[in-house]
């Protein structure tokens, strides 16, 4: 058996023993799927915990002996009910019974939230009669935090090699000293990526609760449209801005490998998904866009300074090195800079941030707008799109909605507006709006004026 797929099952697709029924079935249909990669049980139904938050609240609250039962209890529910509507031979209380334990003898933040995955992975594994792999033994992380590559590919291919079918629970792994090290959340994404390119899978299959990526948040949006294809590149920059169809450092280790990602939908598998690979089919690219996403809580500062590009540029990059505040986006000219920050960064530092910037840069004029979301559109034909940038300018103008903000790189392949955190939702549907139901708009001098005249002049061309 040469060709191989990795398929990566979310919390939505293992919530419950009826899901369990449903990914056992989509895997049996195809003898390629022989590394399934599980998360955590995520909710049921609206109202319901996802495993994974229920273990951060038991965490914090260990302490708290009534707090700390009833959330236990609820996770100990969760898995005995999946067990036992399984029938399973699995004596899952036991595991539950040390987990416990762990957490009142003062078990790592890492190792504990890594249980909800750990406890999925022996229970599917044991339903579906597949070896189970703790990723402890095959994920290594160094002393740092970060991923080792090597020692991972290397453990990876000393274990895999000698396995036909594997369950491994996604999300964690250890330091080469045994501590349990978990990667940011959504990190089973990252471990399915990892396995597939290790393992040089004909694909990697990431399977979810909806029929593949879709041009906007269907909370936001009614209906919104698929999109059947992607490229890497477009998925990494929806991801960044917020859609949580994938994590963002999941595609990169496939991306290497040249590994197609394929986006299915576990409660309707007959759908083919989204396919993300290196290049679009040529019908593709008559796309206007290829998705809008948004993501709030953060800060706009903005310096002005004759020849500031000149005078004070390296003297306010030292400042935020300092003040270890990450840059989210940057645009300056030569008497302006504007960053765009993460607010709760910004909040531990703010007051003496500014003093050090009126002191360090003479003559400077300071302001800081908060609670600022950024919408990004990533664009695939800049031709059409030009002609729809009016009708989205006029539609947000028209539901008074102010652009705090209009950033777009050199490439042309996305563009990022600034708005308030307020307005994030309402601006997202207008964008999709005028994008899908284009009534152009004239181009009149009048209207360009009004917004970011330099930038709208540049699309016209």
């Amino acid at each position: 058996m040469n060709e191989l797929i990795v398929a990566k099952f979310g919390g939505s697709s293992l919530a419950n023993d009826k899901q369990f029924k449903k990914v056992k079935e989509i895997i049996l249909q195809d003898k390629r799927r022989r590394y399934i990669i599980v998360s955590a049980p995520g909710k049921t139904f609206e109202n319901d915990y996802k495993v994974t938050d229920l273990l951060y609240k038991c965490y914090c609250c260990v302490n708290n002996k009534n707090l700390f039962e009833n959330y236990f209890n609820i996770i100990e529910e969760k898995y005995t009910s999946i067990c036992s509507n399984l029938k399973l031979e699995l004596d899952i209380k036991k595991f539950l019974y040390e987990i416990k334990n762990d957490f009142l003898n003062g078990a790592s933040k890492d190792y504990i939230l890594s249980r909800g995955e750990y406890l999925n992975g022996l229970i599917f594994s044991k339903f579906i009669n597949f070896t189970f792999i703790d990723p402890s033994d095959i994920i290594s992380f160094k002393e740092n935090g970060e991923l080792d590559n090597e020692t991972t590919k290397k453990l990876i291919l000393n274990k895999l090699s000698h396995i036909e079918r594997a369950v491994i629970p996604g999300f964690y792994g250890s330091t080469k000293n045994g501590l349990i090290k978990t990667f940011p959340r959504g990190g089973s994404d990252i471990t399915g990526s990892i396995i597939s390119s290790v393992m040089n899978a004909v694909v990697y299959e990431n399977w979810t609760d909806v029929s593949g990526v879709l041009m906007a948040d269907p909370n936001i949006v009614k209906d919104p449209k698929n999109i059947r294809n992607m490229t890497y590149k477009e998925i990494k920059k929806l991801s960044h801005m917020g859609a949580n169809v994938l994590n963002e450092d999941s595609i990169t280790p496939v991306e290497k490998s040249k590994i197609p990602i394929n986006i299915r939908n576990t409660n309707n598998p007959d759908d083919i998904g989204t396919f993300i690979s290196d290049n679009l089919p040529d019908d593709d690219y008559i796309d206007t866009t290829a998705g809008i996403s948004g993501k709030k809580n953060f800060s706009i500062i903005t310096l002005e300074k004759s020849n500031l590009i000149k005078d004070g540029l390296h003297n306010l990059f030292s400042i935020i090195n300092i003040a270890n505040i990450p840059i989210e986006h940057l645009s300056f000219n030569l008497d302006s800079v504007s960053l765009v920050v993460p607010d709760y960064q910004l909040h531990k530092c703010e007051s003496s941030f500014i003093n050090k910037i009126k002191t360090q840069i003479d003559e400077s004029s300071i302001t800081v707008n908060h609670n600022i979301s950024l919408v990004g559109i990533v664009i695939r034909n800049m031709n059409k799109f030009r002609q729809i940038i009016y009708k989205i300018f006029q539609n947000l103008s028209n539901q008074n909605i102010k652009i705090k903000i209009i950033i777009q790189p050199s490439c042309e392949s996305n563009i990022v507006l600034g708005v308030e955190d307020a307005d994030l939702c309402k601006a997202i549907k207008l964008i999709y709006k005028s994008i899908n139901n284009p009534v152009l708009i004239e181009k009149s001098n009048t209207y360009r004026n009004e917004f970011c005249p330099a930038y709208l002049n540049v699309l016209s061309e």
